[in-house]
């Protein structure tokens, strides 16, 4: 089982009761790869939520073709807004949101930052339709998140 499945809970109470000595074991056992990446992550939640590629990356307003690349790993990109709409598309909990964007190697939503504050809300409220968060980012003044060109 993949430390990723394992819930913390457990984790805590297996790590309070084990001795240090058998550290080594559990970081081999848990920790083998490291921490998930990105697309193993993603790969999970799509099949823990049991959502289909193609309806994330059309509420996503992607293309097929870099939306699927994305997706797998053969695209990159540094613009943090498409991995948040991803996020969105796939109506993932701030938690599940912050995750993401750390393995990918973006920053995490901030909530001292106004923009940041609005994406945290709508994630707390469930508000997952990407053209609404759009509509309550510019009512704000702040910039979209279809702001950075398209792919």
């Amino acid at each position: 089982m993949e430390l990723m499945e394992r819930q913390t809970e457990e984790l805590i109470n297996t790590l309070k009761k084990m001795d240090i000595s058998e550290l080594g074991g559990f970081f081999e056992e848990n920790f083998s790869g490291g921490e998930p990446d990105f697309y193993k992550y993603i790969d999970g939640i799509l099949k823990e939520k049991e959502l289909k590629r193609q309806d994330v990356i059309i509420r996503a307003n992607f293309s097929q073709k870099y939306g699927y690349k994305l997706l797998s790993g053969e695209a990159h990109t540094t613009d943090r807004d498409k991995i948040i709409r991803l996020c969105f598309s796939m109506e993932l909990t701030l938690k599940e949101t912050q995750r993401a964007l750390r393995l990918y190697g973006l920053s995490e939503l901030y909530p001292k930052v106004k923009r940041d504050a609005l994406l945290i809300t709508a994630l707390g409220r469930k508000i997952f339709d990407i053209d609404t968060v759009n509509e309550l980012l510019q009512k704000e003044g702040c910039p979209s998140l279809y702001n950075s060109g398209e792919e």
